[in-house]
């Protein structure tokens, strides 16, 4: 089975620089364009199955690389992206200003804390660890999952022997594709595309 990863293009938060897992925001111009250059790849592959995660910028990403050969989108709840809480639309550096003992024990175990009405980062890797268990017993040859950064780190590290500690050792730039393979009941990485590379 190909595992398809795709990270939603950018949005007006990306641009800024924000935290922001839980809020409903669509594409930008540059976000469009980067996933219009990646749809160039799926031009030729039959997808399966295609679940997505319940916000905007991923069904507009879906959308867009699926034009020409629409398919049925299932949204699924453990692909959405950490929930940062109150911290929300806000960079690091306002974070820390308005918020600067959250922000150093956010530093001392990024695991483990929970930002004000959010999740941790263990809560989020969990859910998205049960959705690779289930998904490894299916039976599709290629699966496409547009998703956010932090679910396509933890789905890396799931297939790194489950190893959350590998979260920061991996790079997720808008638009970008991972292909996982699973064969033989093993899972490996074949490759990250950047849009920009693609033909």
């Amino acid at each position: 089975m190909n595992i398809y990863l795709v990270r939603h293009g950018e949005t007006f938060q990306n641009a800024r620089g924000t935290y922001y897992g839980s809020m409903n925001v669509g594409l930008n111009k540059k976000g469009v364009a980067q996933i219009e250059a990646l749809s160039k790849f799926f031009k030729d592959i039959n997808i399966d199955k295609v679940y997505i995660s319940d916000t905007k910028r991923a069904y507009e990403t879906a959308k867009i690389i699926l034009r020409e050969k629409p398919k049925s989108l299932y949204k699924d709840e453990r692909l959405k992206e950490t929930s940062f809480g109150d911290f929300e639309g806000k960079t690091f550096e306002e974070l820390s200003k308005e918020y600067p003992k959250e922000c150093e024990m956010w530093l001392k175990d990024w695991k483990n804390f929970r930002p004000p009405g959010g999740e941790t980062y263990m809560e989020m890797y969990e859910r998205v660890s049960n959705f690779m268990d289930e998904l490894k017993q299916m039976k599709y040859d290629n699966v496409l999952i547009v998703t956010h950064s932090g679910v396509i780190k933890a789905i890396l590290c799931y297939v790194m022997e489950e190893n959350i500690d590998l979260f920061w050792k991996f790079a997720c730039a808008n638009g970008d594709r991972v292909l996982i393979k699973y064969e033989y009941g093993n899972l490996y990485l074949d490759s990250i595309i950047h849009p920009l590379l693609v033909d």
